[in-house]
C-alpha cells in the first residue's frame, strides 16, 4: 500500500471506496431518506409555522446529504437505497403535538451528528472525510435552530449538571 495514494487524495486520483466508506455512505443515505420521510409527515401536520418553516429547512438539508451520498455511492458504480416516499400518506391531520415533533427531530440529529462522526472516523479518503466534517457542521447549524424554537415555546429543560464548585466557593 501506497500511504499517500491511500489516504491524502483530497485533489488526486480517488481510490476506490473501502467496505466502511461504502456502508457508512449507503447507511446514512438511507437514514437520511427515513428523516426526508418523518419531516415531510410532520410538515403536513404542524401547527406552528416556524416548526413548519424548521421542518421545511430540515428536508431541504437532508435531501441534500442524499443527493451527496448517492453521488459517492455512483461514482463507483455502487447501489443507492431507494426512498421512503411512498411510505408518507395524504394525512393532514393533527397527529402528534409539535412539541413531540420536535423532539423527535432533535433525537434524529443527533444521532446524524454521531453517525457522522463514526464516518470520518473509519474513512482514511480525505474527500470522504472533509465531506462529513461539512455535513456534520451544517446538521449542528440546525440543531442550534431547533433548540432555539424549543427553548422559545418552552418545551426544553436544562438537564441536571454538574455543581459548579468555584461558584460555590464564591458564594460561601
Amino acid at each position: 500500500m501506497k500511504k499517500q495514494w491511500f489516504m491524502l487524495d483530497v485533489f488526486g486520483e480517488k481510490r476506490p471506496l473501502t467496505a466502511a466508506e461504502v456502508d457508512n455512505l449507503f447507511t446514512n443515505l438511507q437514514r437520511n431518506a427515513l428523516g426526508v420521510a418523518a419531516l415531510t409527515g410532520f410538515s403536513q401536520v404542524t401547527q406552528h409555522k416556524d416548526v413548519k418553516q424548521f421542518f421545511l429547512k430540515g428536508l431541504e438539508i437532508g435531501n441534500k446529504h442524499i443527493k451527496l451520498f448517492r453521488s459517492k455511492l455512483e461514482e463507483s458504480k455502487l447501489p443507492a437505497p431507494m426512498g421512503w416516499d411512498s411510505e408518507i400518506t395524504n394525512s393532514t391531520a393533527y397527529t402528534f403535538s409539535d412539541k413531540l415533533m420536535m423532539f423527535f427531530t432533535s433525537g434524529l440529529i443527533g444521532l446524524s451528528i454521531g453517525y457522522y462522526g463514526t464516518a470520518v472516523s473509519q474513512s482514511p479518503r480525505g474527500d470522504i472525510t472533509a465531506m462529513y466534517n461539512r455535513l456534520s457542521l451544517e446538521v449542528q447549524l440546525y440543531s442550534e435552530d431547533g433548540a432555539n424554537i424549543m427553548i422559545k415555546n418552552g418545551w426544553l429543560e436544562q438537564p441536571p449538571m454538574a455543581s459548579d464548585r468555584d461558584e460555590l466557593i464564591r458564594n460561601k
